[in-house]
Formats: C-alpha cells, sequence, structure tokens
C-alpha cells in the first residue's frame, strides 16, 4: 500500500488547493489539472510529501525575493516580521498549516535554510493570513490581470 506521495507544492505552485479555493469561478486557478490528488491521499490516508517548496512553474527559480512574486514577497515579508522569521520560514508554514499535514521535502543542504524550516513548524498562520498568501500566488503579470477580473466582476464598481 502506498502511503507517501511526493508531489511539487508550493505556494505559486498551489494547483492542488487553488482548484477548490476557485471552484465554480471562471480563474484559470479553478482548473483541476491533478485529477483531486490531493482529496484522494487524504481520503485513503496517504501523507503528500511537498517537494520544490520555494519554487514557482517547473522548476522555472524560487519565488522568495523574485522580482515576479513583489506583492507575494511583501506579504512573506510583513508576516516574517510579525512571527520574527524568514520569508522562508513563512512559506513553510503555510505548507505545514494545510490540514492534510503535508511534510516538506526541503532539498537542502544549507544548515540556515534548514533552521527556518524547522522553526516554521511551530508557526501557526492564521486562517486568514494562510488565504492571503493563497491569494498572491500569481506573478505580477497574472496578478494585475486577476485584480482587473474581480473588478470587473463588482457590480459595484461599474
Amino acid at each position: 500500500d502506498l502511503l507517501v506521495n511526493q508531489l511539487q507544492f508550493s505556494i505559486p505552485f498551489s494547483n492542488m488547493v487553488a482548484s477548490g479555493l476557485e471552484a465554480n469561478m471562471l480563474t484559470d486557478g479553478a482548473v483541476n489539472r491533478d485529477n483531486s490528488v490531493l482529496d484522494f491521499c487524504r481520503l485513503h490516508d496517504m501523507t503528500i510529501q511537498a517537494w520544490s517548496p520555494f519554487q514557482y512553474g517547473f522548476f522555472e527559480g524560487v519565488f522568495v525575493d523574485s522580482e515576479k512574486y513583489p506583492e507575494l514577497n511583501q506579504v512573506l515579508a510583513d508576516l516574517a516580521e510579525k512571527y520574527g522569521t524568514t520569508k522562508t520560514g513563512i512559506a513553510s508554514a503555510w505548507i505545514f498549516r494545510h490540514p492534510a499535514k503535508i511534510q516538506m521535502v526541503a532539498g537542502t543542504t544549507n544548515l540556515k535554510r534548514l533552521r527556518e524550516i524547522a522553526l516554521a513548524a511551530d508557526i501557526r498562520l492564521t486562517r486568514e493570513e494562510w488565504y492571503q498568501l493563497s491569494d498572491r500566488h500569481a506573478p505580477e503579470e497574472e496578478q494585475s490581470e486577476r485584480d482587473c477580473d474581480k473588478q470587473d466582476a463588482d457590480p459595484e464598481s461599474k
């Protein structure tokens, strides 16, 4: 029996949760691209191990401090200051906060980063903070398009 399944998962690469968060919407995140693998794993008591937890796209780069993610990095910085940690610590805490009890495959031998990740296990982001990070997972150009789509959908803005 399979007990563990490694899947790529990070704030910007969060299709496993985006399709649930954006259900019944005409957004890119609403498309279910993984056949509900998160739900399947939870229903069958499989632990998900997140690999590439700091990557965006398919090995395109690290999103922490990337110019492509200014809004996300600002939220990460604000929360890092609040919790006395780093952006890496907050990105790790975001993964640990998911109710599926996702484990991380750190993929690093850097002791500083390993400490940040280990200490993140003690950070309990609020639901509002978790969703705030989830909402800022798109690169800057896609985020501005999403904001325009939200404004177009708001009857008060017309």
